[in-house]
């Protein structure tokens, strides 16, 4: 049996499928993994078949219209830079992903991200998965991308999750159609909501210990818990990068992966050297795909790093900076110690709040308001609060003992 496992986005979007692929590789399966060119690399060093979709996300994330999405401040700046930005790659996209599915007995895919994959399936008569990292809607909470941490009313919850989806829908539609050419007719409202009809199961790949499950989920959603990927047998880490971790005392993590404007590196690197001279604390620094940190000589109490896997490297930190990615934030809170999330776009702005609101982080602090004081005041604490620090040491070993991969794979086992 063939699955495919469908993702796109940035190493934090897809590492968590990438994941799911390598779980039920070990279950027997055989497994072909479509995504972004630049992680052909990744996914044969785990044994996978890949496939690849003709965009560099690496790339894509360097030019200056990306950018202007990524800065986008409000809800029309971002639904008009979408549709600029996002919807000219669609069209090859979807001829890519529409190849990748072509002999699969099973299809499993990123719902947000790919929601066309649910009409795909339907046109080939293959079963298929939707998977999440983010809640499927809910009178619980509001929608994560509304950037609203509650609203008034359960019935305002489940409408922000309608007009959000809503909205992304229009982005892929008028492509999706093109695509169908007449021969089908992709409705106006998104698949999204057939998702919660059942009868095939929906995956959401988050702790349900970070975001508890709803009482209104049908029963076939399941909230496994985060799909982490391992690093490699055969990776060893830098023997400089070990020697500077068996200093005392612990550093702390500074990175933002993806996110960051190579234009505006040295404005956040000045940032970041003078917290860390004022702190004195020792860190470990993620150049991250904007390069931050890369151009310049940097002091003996900082180490600079490029690709760490940070299953390994999290647990061995006092404290975790990062930008509040879905696939970060739970690596960060499975290493058991506490987080300070530095919002830049979407989602991470959630994620922020809800690590605070756990009381396992100091409150977020979004980038372009980031200061050398309200940063020294949040790693101090971090590093200081007791009560914080336990806390973050429970959530992480419950979050470390759910083994969502596991989870989610006995899930489609039993479904295919």
């Amino acid at each position: 049996m063939i699955i495919t496992i469908l993702a796109i986005g940035s190493q934090g979007d897809v590492q968590p499928y990438l994941a799911l692929a390598v779980g039920l590789k070990d279950a027997g399966y055989k497994v072909r993994f479509a995504a972004n060119s630049n992680f052909a690399g990744l996914a044969a060093s785990y044994g996978l078949e890949f496939f690849s979709i003709q965009l560099d996300s690496f790339e894509f994330t360097q030019n200056s219209k990306t950018q202007s999405w990524l800065d986008a401040e409000s809800i029309p700046h971002l639904v008009l830079s979408t549709n600029r930005v996002i919807r000219p790659m669609l069209e090859r996209i979807m001829e890519d992903v529409f190849a990748a599915c072509q002999g699969s007995e099973a299809v499993i895919y990123h719902s947000y991200a790919l929601p066309f994959v649910y009409h795909i399936c339907k046109q080939l008569h293959i079963p298929c998965i939707p998977a999440s990292l983010h809640p499927m809607p809910t009178r619980s909470y509001p929608a994560i991308l509304s950037n609203m941490m509650r609203s008034p009313s359960k019935t305002l919850n489940l409408v922000t999750h309608l007009l959000v989806h809503q909205i992304s829908w229009q982005v892929f539609l008028p492509v999706v159609r093109k695509h169908w050419n007449g021969n089908a007719h992709p409705p106006l409202i998104g698949p999204y909501w057939e998702h919660l009809k059942g009868p095939q199961p929906v995956l959401c790949g988050y702790s349900p210990s970070v975001l508890p499950v709803s009482e209104d989920l049908p029963k076939h959603v399941s909230i496994t818990g985060y799909w982490f990927l391992d690093p490699h047998p055969n990776w060893q880490p830098d023997p400089a990068l070990t020697e500077f971790l068996n200093s005392t005392p612990k550093p702390i993590y500074i990175g933002f992966g993806s996110m960051g404007n190579p234009a505006k590196n040295q404005d956040t690197a000045n940032i970041i050297l003078e917290t860390i001279a004022r702190t004195g604390v020792r860190a470990i620094l993620s150049a991250g795909w904007s390069g931050l940190g890369a151009d310049r000589p940097l002091p003996e109490n900082i180490f600079l790093i490029k690709d760490t896997p940070h299953r390994w490297l999290f647990p061995q930190m006092a404290a975790i900076v990062h930008h509040g990615g879905a696939g970060t934030t739970g690596a960060a809170l499975s290493a058991g110690v506490p987080s300070l999330i530095i919002p830049h776009f979407g989602d991470q702005y959630y994620w922020g709040r809800r690590v605070a609101e756990l009381g396992v982080g100091p409150k977020p602090i979004v980038r372009k308001k980031l200061t050398v004081e309200k940063f020294a005041n949040a790693i101090s604490t971090a590093l200081n609060d007791s009560a914080m620090k336990e806390r973050a040491s429970r959530l992480g070993a419950t979050i470390t003992a759910e083994d969502g991969v596991n989870q989610a794979v006995q899930i489609i086992q039993k479904y295919i």
